[in-house]
């Protein structure tokens, strides 16, 4: 590059006035943060009296306002919650374990099995809703919302009783990833 290539350079990126004086004293020197806006939007969000959300009064950690749609909030639940255990199940057939054919992996899920202990209990006192994203299981002595790890086909769910153990076992199948 010649001197006249850079100092026409220098001209275009800072043109002077006709009443300037031509020593190269007067040029401007950029560095890398006088690229893009010549003042930065703040990141730091409004937080001005209107905005801030008033603390919870109590022991609360967090207002009815923050609780999702659907869920109960205005009574305290006093019912002890039952013992419960929640696994994974996978369906395995010959062709998984010795030939690998199906693609699956041992992250890959088919169901989620939830055993719920309910001791004392018959069948005709239990209510029981499942969601896609919940279980609420309510007797007279125990009280249980579960929400579930991954999202389940609800409507196509099995619920066993085990009379012996004084067990609710549930079934569901994991929605499949599209």
């Amino acid at each position: 590059m010649a001197m006249t290539d850079i100092s026409a350079l220098a001209q275009m990126l800072n043109p002077k006035d006709e009443g300037d004086s031509d020593s190269d004293n007067d040029c401007v020197k950029y560095t890398p943060a006088d690229i893009g806006n010549s003042k930065p939007k703040s990141k730091i969000p409004d937080v001005t009296p209107s905005t801030v959300k008033k603390v919870p009064a109590g022991k609360d950690i967090w207002d009815a306002e923050f609780v999702p749609e659907g869920v109960s909030t205005d009574h305290e639940e006093t019912r002890p919650q039952p013992q419960y255990d929640v696994c994974f199940k996978q369906n395995v057939g010959t062709e998984d374990m010795f030939l690998g054919m199906s693609g699956k992996h041992p992250g890959s899920n088919d169901e989620l099995i939830i055993t719920i202990s309910l001791p004392k209990t018959k069948t005709s006192e239990i209510d029981l809703n499942v969601t896609d994203e919940r279980v609420d299981c309510w007797t007279s002595e125990y009280a249980l919302r579960l929400h579930l790890p991954k999202p389940v086909v609800s409507n196509q769910g099995s619920a066993q009783w085990i009379t012996d153990k004084e067990q609710l076992r549930l079934t569901l199948p994991l929605k499949k990833r599209v």
